[in-house]
């Protein structure tokens, strides 16, 4: 087959679109529509290098948000823990000792009062006429028997009749010292000093000999009595302080141990320790309390909240910011004394490492956190969760 030039020519010059569409499919399908993936990269650009956006640069890892608190050098005491019942050393109740009707009540319960102070009157008419009727009585006895002594010193009188007046005599003065004693009750006193506690009677309410009108108690001190381990008694010696605190309204009072009782409660195995709250405490008799005993102090204990503490088996560790408060550092510690919020550093186990008082550490959002982590401290009014996510304080 021949073919002219001029033919070739005009074929050329009419596939030339053609062809240029067929050269920019397949060089599109060569450089994108055949992308692979290849070492350190997976999906949209993650890799073994973190995150990478579309330019391929490395992504940073989100910061964790957390609180941060400060290590401590103060004293921090070893304690034994328990719980008691406060009870009042002295308490009494006041009862009536006579019959008679509630005319008068003088105190009220939170009340203090003195030993020998008048609480309560009761009507006392017939108790003063029966007084009455018994010193004239007695005053009339005592007259006939020193006339009669007189006569009977000069012999004008039996031995009969002396004696039997001195009877009559000493009888009326016991008749009216036995009803001076039933007016006197009708005035109820306290048998102690103390507090009243409890108030059992109205105005106007009848009473009995024994019927209980007030309950007094001494708060001063008030008393705690704890039954210790014998293992852990060696170490308690009296004058040692202890704190207690009330179940019921969070309030606290420093106390002392009074006595250590000498022998073991074969029973139990115990022995019973008395403690004793001096001055005005807040606490009341019969309030359950939780007694802390301190068995040993350090005085310039490095110390660290316990939130700031997270355990890895038997192991525990902390973490320590960054000086700029970006990332964190993971240290291993052995604990010392611990209480119910803070917790002594004893030792540091991580190699060439050393905490000191100042350091900044991670108090809110540890578990979340490994060594080298990226954070973000919150600020003051914010608070972070256990898992790192923060919230509004």
């Amino acid at each position: 087959m021949i073919i002219k030039y001029g033919s070739i020519s005009m074929l050329v010059r009419r596939l030339a679109p053609l062809l240029t569409v067929l050269l920019f499919v397949a060089a599109v399908g060569c450089g994108g529509g055949g992308k692979t993936e290849g070492p350190g990269q997976q999906g949209h650009g993650r890799g073994p290098g973190g995150q990478r956006g579309e330019n391929g640069a490395k992504k940073e890892e989100p910061a964790i948000a957390v609180s941060a608190g400060e290590v401590t050098q103060e004293p921090i005491s070893s304690l034994y823990s328990t719980s008691a019942t406060l009870r009042a050393d002295r308490q009494a109740t006041v009862i009536a000792r006579t019959r008679g009707v509630v005319r008068r009540l003088a105190v009220e319960e939170g009340n203090a009062v003195s030993a020998g102070q008048p609480l309560a009157n009761l009507e006392d008419e017939e108790q003063t006429i029966a007084a009455a009727r018994a010193r004239s009585a007695e005053e009339t006895a005592r007259r006939d028997y020193e006339r009669l002594s007189g006569l009977y010193d000069r012999g004008l009188v039996s031995v009969d009749e002396y004696e039997s007046k001195r009877r009559d005599a000493e009888d009326a003065l016991h008749a009216l010292e036995l009803a001076e004693l039933e007016l006197s009750r009708t005035v109820i006193r306290a048998q102690i000093a103390g507090m009243v506690v409890i108030r059992h009677l109205d105005v106007g309410a009848t009473v009995s000999d024994g019927t209980a009108v007030y309950d007094l108690a001494d708060l001063q001190p008030l008393y705690a009595d704890v039954n210790i381990p014998e293992r852990h008694v060696t170490r308690l010696q009296p004058g040692q302080d202890v704190l207690l605190t009330a179940d019921a309204t969070g309030t606290v009072a420093r106390a002392v141990i009074e006595r250590i009782a000498p022998a073991v409660d074969p029973a139990t195995g115990t022995v019973k320790v008395t403690v004793a709250v001096e001055g005005e405490s807040g606490l009341r008799p019969g309030a359950f309390i939780r007694v802390d005993i301190v068995t040993d102090t350090h005085v310039d204990a490095l110390v660290v909240a316990r939130s700031a503490l997270v355990a890895e088996g038997r192991r525990w560790h902390l973490y320590r910011l960054s000086e700029d408060g970006t990332t964190v550092e993971q240290i291993e510690v052995e604990l010392g004394f611990e209480n119910s919020d803070r917790v002594e550093i004893a030792t540091i186990t991580t190699a060439e490492i050393a905490i000191e008082p100042g350091d900044r550490i991670v108090i809110v959002g540890a578990p979340a956190l490994s060594d080298g982590a990226t954070v973000r401290v919150m600020e003051e009014g914010a608070r972070a969760t256990p898992s790192g996510e923060a919230q509004a304080g």
